[in-house]
């Protein structure tokens, strides 16, 4: 059976899946140090061709968090596109994207924490998490991170750090 692995380039801002990967991966922020959980175990380090199953969490995290949801129709669109995205497997993702371009204030902050939640309440709903707990700063002007931290509902906990979500334009 092929090992799918969900990457994430923090200088591009995009995702990929790499099947079989055969050679080390580590996800990293901006300033390249590896993103860590709140143990300090890098996340989605693969050092053969497997996938760890002990970040699946992390996976879903990033497919919930960086594909884009639909935008609904009272939203504004950073780029004033006309072009509403959405992830055309069905519902999921977040609304992340719309803020990209937003001004750093924190009616932002409040924002993204409540984007995070949403686009993560499946996990709840599907039994995944007990709660989710959101939090969001900014880490240096111009740049904003988060902190999710899953609880799950056999009392283990999985926190991911994301260091720089964009930098603010």
């Amino acid at each position: 059976m092929t090992d799918i692995l969900t990457s994430w380039d923090t200088q591009t801002g995009s995702g990929d899946w790499l099947f079989t990967p055969e050679y080390p991966m580590l996800w990293t922020d901006e300033n390249g140090d590896p993103i860590v959980d709140e143990n300090g175990g890098l996340i989605n380090a693969v050092v053969a061709p497997t996938l760890p199953s002990s970040h699946d969490l992390a996976t879903a995290v990033l497919i919930s968090l960086f594909s884009d949801a639909l935008a609904s129709d009272d939203d504004t669109l950073p780029d004033q596109s006309g072009d509403r995205r959405g992830w055309w497997a069905g519902e999921i993702g977040s609304k992340l994207w719309l803020r990209q371009r937003s001004k750093q204030s924190e009616t932002l902050l409040q924002l993204v924490k409540d984007d995070i939640k949403a686009g993560l309440a499946w996990m709840i709903e599907d039994g995944v998490a007990a709660s989710i707990n959101v939090e969001a700063e900014f880490t240096k002007p111009g740049m904003l991170g988060t902190r999710v931290v899953i609880h799950r509902p056999d009392g283990t906990n999985v926190a991911l750090r994301f260091a720089n979500l964009w930098d603010l334009i």
